[in-house]
This record gives structure tokens, sequence and C-alpha cells, in this order.
């Protein structure tokens, strides 16, 4: 057995008791403080000397540093919790109403106290420094950026993430080369008429019609001005238009996601989606407000050598047996943003699924679990990747 995996092993009780206390105590994105108080509290007791960072004051950032000077890479893990009613009857269960770790972070976040652990007790066995990142806000979309401008990419030549899937046996994790996750944005769009008696329509403006309309002729925008084989979907999720049933509305807005795999078409879409709404406007008479075109995410892609290194790792600690398969999800994940500001990123996703246990249920859903025993796995592959890459 690996020496990083016999210290998981040795470790599992540890891993399994932080992901009960962060699953029992949800935090809300930006506002992880007693989450990130723990977390600095457990790396302090390791002997490391982890500091706080992002405007919101709840990332930590903390460097192992090995034997002798080398590259630097970094793990991250996200450690906020959903605005989710928990419906599981477990002994750890959110102990805050209407919040849960429906995502599975608290998972990420006591993996990766467990790699620190594993690392310290491996100091000598690699060079160089690992730099563990314990990032807030990643459904908001915020926390990745935030750290990237705090400067926790500063001198980093790698970087490796992680995500518990339901979708694929305890104990086997997904590394595979490609897209893995999507670009995604939020849009918003407003449209200005003017109000008049349901009766007498034409006295008006009908914002609400346009908005309706500009919904139905985004569809084109996907299907007939970018590539039928690279994926792309525009959903609106959103639509507000009057305030009574014999009023034409005047204001409504559209609100929804662009999700695709490519960055150029990414970058493309909302300059035709803009085009296109603004001419509906133009035709029903309504003046056009664009609210919001954000990204929240970039896409998650894998490129070759850190896959093969990754699939290496876990080969190394599991067999060939250890790796699995999960298609590419239009699912979004900021960790994007750190894996677009170094080239040489990984994404890895961590079997979590036992359906004996009653761990099958999909993220976000208030019934979401993780089969604990899967833990000191991805604690080892968190600090057998890190170390593999750096005595390379």
């Amino acid at each position: 057995m690996e020496k990083t995996m016999q210290l998981a092993m040795e470790n599992k009780d540890y891993i399994v008791e932080m992901r009960r206390h962060f699953h029992s105590h949800p935090e809300a994105s930006e506002h992880e403080v007693n989450t990130s108080k723990r977390i600095f509290e457990e790396l302090e007791k390791m002997g490391l000397e982890p500091k706080m960072v992002c405007s919101s004051g709840t990332g930590v950032m903390c460097d192992i540093k090995g034997k002798g000077p080398g590259k630097t890479i970094a793990l991250r893990a996200d450690m906020d919790a959903l605005s989710v009613q928990e419906l599981n009857d477990v002994p750890y269960k959110s102990t805050v109403d209407g919040m849960m770790h429906a995502c599975g972070h608290d998972a990420h976040t006591a993996t990766l106290l467990g790699a620190a652990k594993i690392l310290t007790a491996c100091r000598d066995d690699f060079n160089g420094t690992v730099r563990l990142l314990f990032q807030p806000a990643e459904e908001t979309g915020y926390g990745a950026k935030a750290m990237i401008e705090d400067g926790c990419l500063d001198g980093v030549d790698a970087t490796m993430g992680t995500h518990v899937n339901p979708s694929i046996k305890a104990g086997t994790f997904s590394v595979e080369a490609g897209p893995r996750l999507a670009a995604a944005t939020w849009f918003k769009y407003r449209f200005i008429g003017k109000p008049g008696h349901g009766a007498q329509p034409h006295q008006g403006v009908d914002a609400g019609l346009a908005a309706c309309a500009a919904a139905l002729d985004l569809q084109h925008v996907v299907s007939r001005e970018f590539p039928a084989d690279q994926p792309l979907v525009i959903t609106i999720g959103k639509i507000e238009a009057g305030t009574r049933f014999n009023v034409i509305a005047a204001e409504a807005t559209l609100e929804g996601t662009v999700r695709c795999y490519d960055p150029d078409i990414f970058r493309a879409v909302p300059a035709s989606m803009e085009r296109v709404v603004k001419s509906v406007a133009d035709a029903y008479r309504c003046q056009l407000v664009v609210e919001k075109h954000d990204a929240v995410t970039m896409p998650c892609y894998n490129p070759d050598a850190p896959t093969l290194r990754g699939q290496a790792t876990v080969k190394k600690l599991f067999g060939e047996e250890g790796l699995a398969h999960v298609p590419a999800s239009m699912g979004g994940e900021d960790y994007s943003f750190m894996m677009d500001k170094v080239a040489d990123s990984l994404f890895i996703n961590v079997g979590t699924g036992n359906a004996e246990k009653g761990c099958c249920e999909p993220n976000h859903s208030g019934r979401f679990n993780v089969d604990e025993d899967a833990l000191p796995g991805a604690s080892a592959v968190y600090a057998q990747y890190a170390m593999d890459y750096l005595n390379e």
C-alpha cells in the first residue's frame, strides 16, 4: 500500500469527523465565517501557518513545503453550502434550517484537510510546495475569482481540484481529458413598454409580449448561428411581466443562462443574443435594458498531460479498477477560472455513490449524501497527485 493511502486510512476517523462537523454547520456563500475559522484552527494544530484571504475574509490559504526547493502546486476545495432544506435523518443533519451541504463541499473541505495531514507527514518525500486553497462562494461564482485576485495563484505551476459525484461508484475516480463542465453565463434583459387597459391594447406597448417573443427567438441563435456539433444551451429560467390580469405590462424581464464547452463560442454568444433581443424589442416598440450578462464560470477542460498524470496517480493507489467514466456535463464550476489561469490544471470527479447506503441522490437534492468510506481515498488522491507532480 502506498504511504499516502496508509496515512489516509489512519486518518479516516478524522476526515469523517471533519466532514460531519461541516455538514452539521453549513454556511452560505461569502459567509463561511465559522467554517474558515475551524479550517484555520485545524491547520494550525498540524504546525502549519495558514492565512485568511478574499475580501469576504473567509478564504484560507496554506503552504506545505517539502524537503527542498521546487515547483508549486495548488490543491483547491470549496466550502460553501446551499439554500436547501435537508431531508436526511442522520446524526450529523444540518442544524441550520433551510441550509444544507447539498453539493458535497463539506466532503471537499474535509478531504483536503485529510490531505494536509498526509502531506505534513510526507514532507521528506517531495520537493517544492503544496498550496492548500480552501475557497468560499463557489455556488455564486465569486470565490475562485476572488482568490485569484488576492494572489493565491501567484507562483503556482499547477493546480488540482475535485468534486464528489454520486453517479459513480464510491472508491472510483473519473480522470478524463477534454471538456468536463461547461462555461456558464447569467443574463437578464429588461423590456420597457407602456401601460394600458387590456381591453384597449393598442393604447399601450406590451412589454410582456416582447419578452415572450424574445424567449422564442433566442432559440434560433442556438440552431442557426453556431455549429450543430458543438453543444450550446440557452435557457430562459425566469420571465416576469405585469401587475394585473387586465393591464398591459409596462415592463418585463427575461433571466437565464448560457452553457457551452467551447471558449470561442462562449465569447461570441452574448453579442448574438443582444442583437436578437434588441431587434425584438424594436419590433414591439419597447426599450431594451441589458441588466446583466456575466460569466459565472469558464469551461472546465482537462489537458492531456495532467489527465495522464492523474490517471497514473489513481492507478498507483487503486489499480485500473479505480478509474471510472463520467460524461461531460453542462453544469458549471468556478474552479474553471483557476484552470484558465494555470494551464497545467486537472479536475477530478470523486465517486461517492452507494445505493445500499442511500448515497445515490443527485447534487443539490435535500436527500444528497456521500458514502464516507470514499473520503480517505479522495484525501490520498489529493496528496499523491501533488507529490507525483512535484517529483516528476
